[in-house]
């Protein structure tokens, strides 16, 4: 059976006036345990070119199921 985390992950970005804000970003991560979880998400964040962000929270998520059309 499939456990989902939710993962926040903070990035910094710069503004349209030059100022750096952090953002962050909530992943739904497929995973045994909330380790894995982390290391999955670095994983794809770093295959995708990012470098400067922050895991900052993993949860277990009360989701059941993902329906994909």
């Amino acid at each position: 059976m499939a456990q989902y985390f939710t993962v926040k992950a903070v990035f910094e970005v710069e503004d349209a006036k030059g100022k750096i804000k952090k953002q962050t970003e909530t992943y739904l991560v497929d995973a045994m345990s909330v380790t894995e979880a982390e290391v999955r998400i670095t994983e794809y964040l770093s295959e995708r070119g990012e470098n400067d962000f922050e895991v900052k929270s993993a949860s277990k998520s009360n989701i059941v199921s993902v329906i994909e059309a």
